[in-house]
């Protein structure tokens, strides 16, 4: 089986559970990890101050790679921290940058300091609009992103049998 694991990360936490996702997968899943950036290079005042508002827009940014192709990928997980109770704006970039996502099976992800509000929700309605089929969503506080029970989560939506379709 084959994955692709593409988020966005700007402290690093969103970084730190696609690793800790390859490495549970690792040796019954081929797992590839890509990084989007955005474009714009955020500091921690303005992604609060630019970013949020432009990720409660639902604004997609400018991303490298700008394209991303997941056509030989089973499965497309897909990360994000949370800004505003959205995802970033470099996640929504990322969703339209995916190339061969029409009918793949997907997985969303989301980290953040205080809720997760409809990020997770709003990411999995881009990736059905865009023709995947999401297997689910899991969400990461800060505080606790190795947490045992929630990795075991989404690696069981990753590895999980396809859905038909």
């Amino acid at each position: 089986m084959r994955v692709a694991i593409v988020f966005h990360s700007l402290s690093g936490n969103t970084r730190r559970v696609a690793e800790l996702l390859a490495a549970r997968l690792a040796g019954t899943v081929d797992a590839d990890l890509v990084e989007v950036r955005d474009r714009f290079q955020y500091s921690t005042l303005t992604a609060y101050a630019v970013g949020a508002p432009r990720a409660l827009r639902g604004e997609a940014a400018e991303i490298e790679p700008g394209a991303i192709d997941v056509g030989d990928d089973d499965v497309v997980v897909l990360g994000s921290p949370v800004w505003a109770f959205a995802p970033t704006p470099a996640a929504n970039g990322a969703v339209a940058a995916l190339r061969g996502i029409d009918g793949k099976e997907a997985v969303v992800y989301v980290t953040s300091g205080g809720g997760p509000g409809s990020a997770a929700g709003l990411l999995g309605a881009a990736l059905e609009a865009r023709g995947a089929r999401v297997r689910g969503a899991v969400a990461f506080d800060r505080k606790d992103l190795e947490n045992e029970a929630a990795l075991g989560e989404l690696a069981a939506l990753v590895t999980r049998p396809p859905s038909g379709g």
